[in-house]
C-alpha cells in the first residue's frame, strides 16, 4: 500500500482527538475501518504510531516524528488543491475581476487598460474615498486588483499573497482661489503658505498627513488645518478663497481655482497597482503595469499645469 494524503489526515485526526472512535466520527468512517487503516499505515512505517489504553490513543516516539512531518505537509496539499480549483474555474469560466479604486486619476486608466488586456472579462469596480481599506480587501481575496498609492517615508508593504507594482511618482500641487495674491506665480514656495488655512480630505489615507506635516516642518511652520472636507466641499471652500488645498498634478482644474506646483517639489505621491498573487490578474500583472504606465504618461501631457512643469524639470520627466 502506498502512503496517501488521507492516511496523513487520519493520523492527525487520531492525535488531535486522542481517540480512534472520535477520529472515526470526525472522518465519517466506522471505528473498525479506521482501526484497520491505522494498522496498515503502521506497517508502512515499520512500527506503532499510537499507544492504545484506557486514556485513549497517545503518539509513540515514531508517531510524534510522523505527526510533525504530516502537519507540515497537509497545508501544502490543501493549498495545492485550492489553487488547482481556482485555476480550473478560471479556465472554464469567464474571468471575474473585482477592482478597487482609490480616488485618483489612475483609476480610469486601469479600467481602460484592463478591458483592453482581458477582453471579455467580467470586471466590477468599487471606489473608496481613501485607500486604507484596499490592502486588506486584497489580502482577504475580496478584490483581485486595486489602485493604491503611498508617500516618501511611508511606503506600503504588500500583505501576504499580494503583489504591488509602481506606476509613477507624481508631485503634489497646491490649489488656490484665482483671486489669491500668489495665483499668478509659476511655482509657489510652500513656506509662503504658512499663514494660510488648509483643507485636508476628511478620509486622508495613512501617510498623507504625516508626509504633509513633515514637509511643512522642514519649511519652518506647522500647517493650520481649518477644514476637513471631501473634494466637492473643498473645491467650494478654495474657490471662495477661504483656504488652500493639495491637488493631484494630473488634475485638469476647477472653476475659480488655479493649481500651481510647489517649488522644489516638497510633496510627492507614488501611484501603484496591487493584485492577488494567485488571482486571475497575476499572470497579466507585468503587461497591465506597462500598459497603465504608458497610458498614464500620455494623459499627463494633456494636463496643462503638469505638462508645463515637466518641460521645466526635464531630469524628472520620463522618456517619451
Amino acid at each position: 500500500m502506498d502512503l496517501e494524503v488521507r492516511h496523513l489526515r487520519a493520523i492527525c485526526a487520531i492525535a488531535e482527538s486522542g481517540s480512534i472512535s472520535k477520529a472515526a466520527t470526525a472522518l465519517k468512517m466506522s471505528q473498525p475501518a479506521l482501526a484497520t487503516q491505522l494498522r496498515r499505515i503502521e506497517r508502512m512505517f515499520g512500527g506503532p504510531l499510537f499507544e492504545r489504553g484506557r486514556e485513549g490513543a497517545r503518539p509513540t516516539q515514531l508517531g510524534t516524528w510522523v505527526l510533525i512531518r504530516a502537519r507540515s505537509l497537509l497545508p501544502a496539499f490543501d493549498e495545492l488543491r485550492r489553487d488547482g480549483m481556482r485555476y480550473a474555474e478560471q479556465a472554464a469560466e469567464k474571468l471575474k475581476i473585482r477592482l478597487g479604486c482609490m480616488s485618483s486619476h489612475l483609476a480610469i486608466n486601469v479600467i481602460k487598460c484592463l478591458n483592453e488586456l482581458l477582453t471579455g472579462a467580467d470586471i466590477t469596480v468599487r471606489t473608496e474615498e481613501a485607500m486604507d481599506l484596499l490592502p486588506g480587501l486584497l489580502e482577504s481575496e475580496r478584490l483581485e486588483l486595486a489602485t493604491l498609492g503611498d508617500y516618501p517615508g511611508h511606503e506600503l508593504l504588500p500583505p501576504p499573497g499580494v503583489v504591488y507594482a509602481g506606476v509613477a511618482v507624481e508631485p503634489i500641487f497646491v490649489g488656490l482661489a484665482v483671486s489669491h495674491p500668489l495665483a499668478q506665480r509659476e511655482e509657489i514656495e510652500l513656506r509662503d503658505l504658512a499663514a494660510e488655512d488648509w483643507t485636508l480630505h476628511a478620509l486622508a489615507e495613512a501617510g498623507h498627513r504625516e508626509h504633509f506635516w513633515a514637509a511643512c516642518a522642514r519649511q519652518g511652520f506647522a500647517p493650520k488645518i481649518a477644514y476637513s472636507a471631501d473634494l466637492s466641499l473643498a473645491i467650494d471652500l478654495i474657490s471662495s478663497a477661504r483656504c488652500v488645498g493639495m491637488f493631484q498634478a494630473t488634475s485638469k482644474g476647477y472653476p475659480g481655482i488655479v493649481i500651481r506646483p510647489l517649488a522644489g517639489t516638497p510633496l510627492r505621491f507614488r501611484h501603484m497597482i496591487g493584485w492577488t498573487e494567485h488571482g486571475p490578474v497575476a499572470r497579466h500583472g507585468p503587461d497591465l503595469v506597462q500598459a497603465v504606465t504608458k497610458t498614464y504618461w500620455a494623459e499627463v501631457r494633456r494636463a496643462p499645469v503638469y505638462a508645463s512643469w515637466l518641460k521645466r524639470h526635464l531630469p524628472l520627466s520620463p522618456p517619451v
